[in-house]
């Protein structure tokens, strides 16, 4: 439904049911006593647009489909934080501690401090005080049981700007959609222009995806995602680049009604992937690898994710990127779809001594014959994931690269000796004083050597290779480039680094 302008009269209402839309082509007026609302339910969302000044109140209807914690940002700009949390219809829980299921993220607090709750009596965080929701902001919310959340406010008439400063420590804010209609989120969705390209000069390189909570982790979506839109009140968590001043930016214009249907944010329709799963004491993580026609085994923005991290995990499963790796967890990398027969991806894996873990594979859309190989260094073991499983039992705490790699060829075997010695090694610094070398065999001594951009020596070392080797690096070297090679069983490997 389409209008040049909208009036919606004392003791006049108009209703928006889920997937239905009204297009307002000039000015909203809602009088005082007039009611205008929208609903969603499971698979759809109404949607309301206005091209130009609203003015009155709307109520948004957002249907959560559990009583479990939520990511939810309101489509209205002057809601109230203690009606909404003292509305019965919107069954907020109320713990025995006076907290309620209302809560803002605080990135300026130590890991597990960081969700601060609204609580029912005085104090710092009552909700009586708390005025309204920010607008563009996320919180994490919780009802007792499936239901709506109803927001009642105020339109943003124009664009939204939210705050994302990130900390020295931590640089991860919660923001969300700030209409009550559909925002596209990546180039599937809108290829000229969507949220994430909106933004992605403000987020940091290696984390230039939206992150939304599944319930147990927080999954990275960007342009390596089939088509997809932000639902009305639908909130994520984000990584600026840098600690200065950012806004993250909801542009007005780029509001839709809801085109397709929810997807699963993990997969991806026709796109070849690779899902790896890492299974302990009833626990199992994932992580994604991608192959496109434009993605390489580098850095590609907007494309490879990093792992949302706050507290360290006691079991985890990442990558790390195949080419220029510098320590970072992917939780999604993509490659590229011509190289499957040479990239090899070190494993990125954290668990504690004495567990049993068991490693699997889902793939989809992979070229016929191509096999998923997980190879254990540390036991010289190749087990083709796709068919069976590969178990093993830590002997040592597990905390990164250098034991796992995960190889992907038509051969039907894979073994050490028809690969190459160095074809598996890493090096990046974890800090300005140390050299991480993994994937090295466990046997035999190695080499590395430093120079400046210039070729003046400043280290050389000799080390016991093993398959995670940290090597100290001088102290109060002058920041710059420098470059590191590493001879080991007769093989050279050069790679720079930057002393900052």
């Amino acid at each position: 439904m389409k209008s040049q302008e909208l009036h919606v009269y004392n003791g006049g209402s108009l209703y928006i049911s889920p997937k239905s839309a009204v297009y307002v082509n000039n000015n909203l007026i809602v009088d005082a006593a007039g009611d205008l609302s929208i609903s969603s339910n499971a698979t759809n969302s109404g949607s309301l647009l206005v091209s130009g000044i609203a003015t009155g109140d709307i109520s948004y209807q957002k249907y959560i489909p559990d009583a479990n914690w939520h990511l939810v940002s309101a489509p209205v700009t002057t809601q109230s934080i203690n009606a909404f949390a003292t509305n019965a219809a919107n069954a907020i829980r109320l713990s025995v501690s006076n907290k309620y299921g209302v809560s803002k993220y605080n990135n300026t607090k130590a890991a597990g401090e960081r969700w601060e709750y609204y609580t029912s009596t005085a104090g710092p965080l009552a909700a009586a005080d708390a005025g309204n929701f920010v607008t563009g902001k996320g919180y994490s919310n919780l009802r007792s049981e499936a239901g709506h959340y109803i927001f009642k406010g105020a339109m943003a008439s124009s664009d939204v700007l939210v705050d994302i400063t990130g900390q020295t420590g931590h640089k991860w804010s919660v923001v969300g959609n700030p209409y009550p209609s559909f925002l596209p989120l990546n180039n599937g969705a809108n290829n000229t222009n969507n949220i994430l390209k909106q933004n992605i000069s403000k987020l940091g390189a290696e984390f230039a995806a939206l992150y939304f909570w599944d319930g147990t982790a927080y999954l990275p979506f960007n342009h390596s995602a089939d088509a997809f839109s932000l639902i009305p009140g639908q909130a994520f968590v984000v990584r600026a680049v840098d600690n200065s001043n950012l806004n993250f930016t909801f542009p007005k214009n780029l509001q839709t009604e809801q085109v397709g249907i929810k997807l699963n944010l993990l997969k991806t329709g026709g796109t070849p992937q690779i899902i790896i799963s890492l299974h302990s004491d009833k626990v199992t993580k994932k992580t994604n690898l991608k192959y496109f026609s434009n993605t390489t085994a580098g850095l590609d923005v907007g494309y490879d994710a990093g792992t949302y991290e706050d507290a360290t995990p006691t079991l985890a499963i990442d990558t790390h990127l195949v080419a220029d790796s510098k320590g970072i967890n992917f939780a999604v990398q993509c490659l590229s779809n011509d190289d499957y027969e040479t990239d090899i991806v070190p494993m990125s894996i954290k668990a504690s001594t004495n567990k049993d873990l068991t490693f699997s594979a889902e793939v989809i859309n992979l070229p016929d014959g191509v096999k998923v190989f997980l190879e254990d260094k540390e036991a010289q073991i190749f087990t083709d994931i796709t068919t069976a499983s590969y178990k093993v039992t830590t002997k040592d705490a597990l905390n990164g690269i250098g034991r796992f790699y995960l190889h992907t060829s038509k051969k039907s075997v894979l073994s050490a000796e028809n690969l190459g010695v160095v074809t598996t090694v890493n090096m990046y610094k974890t800090s300005n004083t140390n050299l991480r070398v993994s994937g090295l065999q466990q046997n035999g001594s190695a080499v590395v050597k430093m120079h400046t951009i210039l070729g003046k020596e400043v280290l050389s070392s000799n080390f016991k290779m093993q398959t995670v080797n940290d090597i100290a690096l001088p102290k109060n070297l002058a920041a710059g480039v420098y470059v590191i090679q590493l001879i080991a069983n007769g093989a050279i490997q050069t790679k720079k680094i930057i002393i900052d």
